[in-house]
């Protein structure tokens, strides 16, 4: 074994450990060879080429070299083949100019910083408690991901775009914004591969130097942002294995994910759970939106009820503020009224639809799971335990709890208490216009396309 394979063995991630603000082929390079213990001149040495190449890499490696020079580089540095696949990727993306032994006169390539951030909610409220734990989260010193769950509605898409744009001026090198349709309606969510050469692209990786395979857009993902400060959200996620291949690996990026699924399975991750909304700021939500003129009138225990009637959960206090502000002659008690009628019904507008929110995450369940969930909704009273839901099932006790957690985990359940379970007020409605086939009711309306969240 020779000085270069002897002290170039360990992986990529070991090579990462120093920090270092150059471009992603000279960051390599230099960090690799700093590995192997070896100067300029000794690399250049064993690979055959001319020292003013090996420092021209190193100090621009904004260019693309020719591939003899970076295979000849791998085998001075003795790189296994995860290590040569990443140089080669990171070398590939780069724009393609002569190689030069002299600098001078080399062309830089372009730098592209995304801005990818969609606008964010103007009548967003509260959440003071939820933005302090993500603020406070981006401050640590290593990778951060933090993915925030809830019920569909709790209004988790909101609050990741408002903290990313909160947070956009510690990123200078660009924010990223994927929508990975986890949950819309009519569409399969996002390849994971998928998304990756898009972002590839957003961060200045022409289209034809993109890997073919998953696991090196990975790679190649991972370098490109190595040394880079970049803010990434990830919203409506399906699973764990959806978000693992975007997961960054510099020390300078932060990632928000959003999913209606607990993502318990990512590593060093913190999860964030959103609930509903207090009262008073229900009533702000609903109040900002409509407009304060519709609303001045109104007795403050009757917005209060209103609010209530929406679960206070943002998407509904929303689609209800909306109909009030698109219907001049009504009053809020007129709304309450309906919503006291049939609210379900009246959640709806536009798109935009309670109903269809609940159904995809309905129909992302197991035919069993949905079969559990339709067989708890017939169960009478606010609350129940586990021995009620395992005798409702048919079942044992450990079998009933499992098929509690599969429900727990996807926001369709609650448990205010250990082993006690409950549903929000909205999703028992929804199960209740469940047929025992699991289809909507024929006295039900048909739900509308809803939105992601």
């Amino acid at each position: 074994m020779n000085i270069y394979h002897l002290h170039a063995t360990s992986s990529l991630a070991d090579a990462t450990e120093w920090p270092d603000a150059g471009p992603p082929l000279g960051t390599l390079l230099r960090r690799w060879r700093e590995r192997a213990l070896l100067t300029q001149e000794q690399l250049a040495q064993g690979a055959g080429l001319n020292v003013r190449t090996v420092r021209r890499l190193e100090s621009s490696g904004l260019q693309q070299p020719r591939m003899e020079s970076i295979r000849l580089l791998a085998e001075a540095l003795g790189l296994d083949g995860e290590e040569r696949a990443t140089l080669a990727a990171v070398a590939r993306s780069l724009p393609a100019y002569p190689e030069r032994d002299d600098p001078a006169g080399t062309p830089p390539a372009a730098v592209t910083v995304p801005r990818q951030l969609p606008a964010g909610v103007t009548a967003f409220v509260g959440r003071e408690r939820e933005l302090t734990a993500l603020e406070d989260h981006e401050n640590a010193n290593t990778a951060t991901v933090v993915a925030i769950d809830g019920m569909a509605g709790a209004g988790k898409t909101a609050l990741a775009v408002h903290t990313a744009h909160r947070l956009a001026p510690r990123f200078p090198d660009g924010q990223l914004f994927v929508n990975l349709h986890g949950h819309t309606r009519g569409m399969t969510p996002v390849d994971p591969g998928d998304a990756l050469a898009r972002v590839l692209r957003a961060l200045g990786v022409p289209g034809e130097r993109v890997p073919g395979h998953v696991d090196d857009r990975a790679a190649l993902y991972r370098s490109v942002v190595a040394d880079r400060k970049v803010l990434i959200v990830l919203d409506n996620a399906a699973d764990e294995d959806q978000v693992r291949p975007l997961l960054p690996a510099g020390p300078g990026c932060r990632l928000i994910v959003t999913s209606r699924r607990r993502l318990i399975g990512l590593d060093d991750t913190r999860t964030l759970s959103l609930d509903v909304l207090p009262r008073e700021e229900a009533v702000a939500l609903f109040t900002r939106t409509v407009g304060r003129e519709h609303v001045m009138e109104a007795p403050r225990g009757v917005l209060t009820e209103t609010v209530e009637r929406c679960g206070l959960l943002p998407l509904a206090i929303r689609i209800a503020a909306v109909r009030l502000q698109a219907r001049p002659t009504w009053s809020v008690r007129h709304l309450l009224d309906r919503l006291n009628d049939d609210r379900l019904a009246e959640l709806t507008v536009g798109r935009h639809s309670v109903t269809a929110a609940l159904d995809l995450s309905y129909q992302r369940l197991s035919e069993d799971q949905r079969r559990v969930y339709r067989l708890l909704g017939s169960l009478a009273g606010a609350e129940f335990g586990v021995d009620e839901a395992a005798a409702v099932q048919d079942t044992t006790v450990v079998r009933a709890r499992r098929e509690l957690d599969h429900l727990l985990d996807v926001h369709l359940l609650q448990e205010p208490a250990p082993s006690r379970y409950r549903f929000h007020d909205l999703v028992r409605d929804h199960v209740s216009a469940l047929s025992p086939g699991g289809t909507p009711r024929p006295d039900t309306d048909p739900p509308g396309p809803g939105p992601a969240q």
